[in-house]
């Protein structure tokens, strides 16, 4: 079959990778240039995870590794703070591991995929990797943004390990991410544009560099608000946080987007037994049973933001939430405690 992607970030990076190792003609369409294009997120995902996903594409994921974190401290408001334990969390060269799957790879950088520009019939399949953009699909009502930056920094001393800041009111949170040799991402985001935090670490760290500012919105709305997932009449399909797969409580969305693509390849590779046609039905359902509860995950946010959410009132909303974590506590690569996972909650 022949595959256009439009974005070669994570999803896009790694499903080329994947499609091409199985056979089929892909291209990739990047709308930045090539010594523009860089991965933004604070590279920091689970191990567990990115270590199957990497052997998977025949890479060896311990060659991209930065740090390997013990505990992560947390400050919360009202002088509130909680610590972490840290079960796989890294962070990791993102970007020489997204190359690196991009290396045998057709990539046509600098150009904006459109649905009024694009030749959708030169292909089989065009895919929409391109994240919080959704370029090729509808546009959804239910989405939800939060406003972000993040700075990648060097010359930073004195901080060698994961902190975080939450907001009242669940609002956002700032964070600081620990590279290698004095590097780290430090960053915000936050609903109200405050950034509370940013000001301060540049104060306590005025010896810090600044490498790259970069600005970009995180999506939190999860696949169950981000429909459709797939146009039939065009053959486009979204996958990853096009479609929200990002965890709304943290905004992460690198291990989200990469189980997605796994989704996609797996109901391709039975598209076989269905006269070769992509079963785009069976498509959405399994998004949508494996992403379930990050809707659950997304109304406490949301109900947190507004002052409307109750422990008690909510407690079914909590309790699918510890019960989902719990059970992959390896895939976030933290302790996943309900006691602290409380205590978390009622203090924002």
């Amino acid at each position: 079959m022949r595959f256009a992607i439009a974005g070669a970030g994570v999803a896009g990076s790694y499903l080329g990778k994947m499609l091409q190792q199985r056979g089929h003609d892909v291209e990739i369409f990047e709308a930045s240039k090539k010594e523009h294009h860089w991965p933004v997120c604070a590279w920091g995902a689970s191990r567990h995870m990115l270590e199957k996903f990497s052997d998977q594409a025949g890479l060896d994921f311990a060659n991209y590794i930065f740090h390997v974190g013990q505990r992560l401290r947390m400050e919360l408001p009202n002088d509130n703070e909680e610590y972490l334990d840290l079960k796989g969390l890294v962070t990791y060269d993102k970007h020489r591991w997204e190359n690196d799957l991009l290396k045998d790879v057709k990539v046509t950088y600098g150009v904006k995929v459109t649905r009024e520009t694009f030749p959708f019939d030169k292909y089989d399949c065009v895919i929409d990797c391109t994240g919080l953009h959704r370029t090729l699909l509808p546009k959804s009502e239910q989405d939800f943004l939060i406003p972000a930056y993040e700075y990648l920094l060097e010359n930073v001393h004195g901080i060698d390990e994961f902190y975080v800041i939450g907001y009242k009111g669940a609002k956002g949170y700032f964070w600081y991410f620990p590279l290698d040799g004095g590097r780290g991402y430090m960053g915000a985001g936050d609903v109200q544009k405050k950034y509370y935090g940013v000001d301060e670490f540049f104060k306590e760290h005025p010896e810090a560099k600044v490498v790259k500012k970069i600005g970009r919105p995180i999506r939190l709305a999860p696949p169950k608000r981000m429909e459709p997932f797939y146009d039939g009449d065009s053959n486009i399909i979204g996958v990853g946080e096009s479609i929200g797969c990002v965890f709304p409580m943290l905004g992460e969305g690198i291990i989200p987007s990469l189980i997605c693509c796994d989704i996609f390849l797996d109901v391709l590779g039975r598209s076989n037994n269905n006269n070769g046609k992509f079963d785009f039905k069976e498509y959405r359902k399994r998004v949508l049973d494996r992403f379930d509860y990050y809707d659950d995950v997304y109304r406490i946010v949301r109900l947190k933001m507004d002052g409307k959410l109750s422990t008690i009132k909510h407690v079914n909303l909590m309790m699918s939430m510890y019960r989902h974590m719990k059970k992959e506590e390896k895939r976030f690569g933290f302790e996943v405690s309900l006691d602290k996972m409380t205590r978390l909650v009622n203090a924002l």
